[in-house]
């Protein structure tokens, strides 16, 4: 009698269970904002956001004139400031504990505050940034390209056109430009 009551419980949680296993994965959660922003998920129409938001895999956050947004990373407390103006998409894929995190930066500007050597990648459609372990601003402008200032740590510059790298320490300042080329020069 008692298996048959198990069974039953476990039989009418399934259902529960499959909409818990095609959720998005949640992955940060939204810690401050101000003025407007607004997310958009699965391809809906913008919806306002707000502190205490869970954002999920593949989650696109918009920011209006004068606004600010900042998130903190579940996995590990790695931060992601989001300034005016900002188009960013925030992707992470669970890995036991940890989230290896891809952020994709259409416009604007974010500073990443990375708290382990895990997996962190900022891309725009001119660079991608991959960094272990620190703190750094990207500045991306689709027009002219972009600029990663190094405040700690590492990051590792890469022009997507060109396929050149070039490593951004703190107190220095890497652009990497729409026609492939990447320079960098002290802060």
């Amino acid at each position: 009698m008692i298996k048959k009551l198990q069974k039953r419980k476990i039989i009418a949680l399934f259902p529960l269970f499959l909409c818990f296993a095609m959720a998005g994965e949640k992955i940060a959660v939204v810690t401050k904002i101000i003025g407007k922003a607004e997310y958009v998920r699965e391809k809906k129409s913008p919806k306002n956001l707000k502190r205490g938001f869970v954002v999920e895999n593949g989650d696109e956050i918009l920011t209006k004139a004068g606004a600010f947004v900042a998130l903190v990373f579940i996995d590990d407390r790695s931060a992601l400031k989001i300034r005016e103006k900002s188009e960013v998409i925030i992707n992470g894929k669970k890995n036991v504990n940890r989230i290896s995190k891809k952020i994709d930066l259409n416009n604007g500007t974010i500073r990443a505050q990375v708290k382990t050597n895990r997996n962190f990648l900022v891309q725009t459609s001119v660079s991608v940034a991959s960094v272990k372990g620190t703190d750094f601003w990207v500045i991306s402008n689709d027009k002219v390209g972009d600029s990663i200032i190094g405040l700690e740590g590492l990051v590792t510059l890469s022009n997507r056109i060109s396929g050149e790298k070039i490593d951004i320490k703190p107190g220095i300042t890497g652009v990497s430009s729409n026609d492939g080329s990447l320079q960098a020069f002290k802060s």
